[in-house]
């Protein structure tokens, strides 16, 4: 943001009392601990990244989706549930490998 834009919203409010404003804010609802998002960063190789690039647009969601999907497949071990998506997704990839 440059820096005059900064010191008219400085001057705005040093001289404007936003307090009912702040008094009417509703805070939004707790996220479930469960269902609360971490960022974080993930050094892959350009070839890696470029293959998980192709095999999501393959499957119509982002890379970041299907990583997340595969850590959690990997984590949740032998008797977990698996989406019918990734059965689908896998079936279909099986057959393209075949196929070349």
């Amino acid at each position: 943001m440059p820096q005059d834009k900064i010191d008219e919203l400085a001057a705005y409010y040093d001289e404007h009392d936003t307090t009912a404003e702040l008094e009417k804010a509703v805070p939004r609802e707790a996220v479930p601990v469960d269902e609360v998002m971490i960022v974080t960063s993930l050094r892959l190789p350009k070839p890696v990244m470029d293959q998980v690039r192709e095999r999501a647009r393959a499957r119509g969601v982002k890379p970041t989706a299907l990583i997340r999907e595969w850590v959690e497949a990997a984590l949740a071990g032998q008797d977990a549930v698996v989406p019918v998506s990734v059965i689908l997704a896998a079936v279909t990839e099986y057959g393209q490998r075949r196929a070349s």
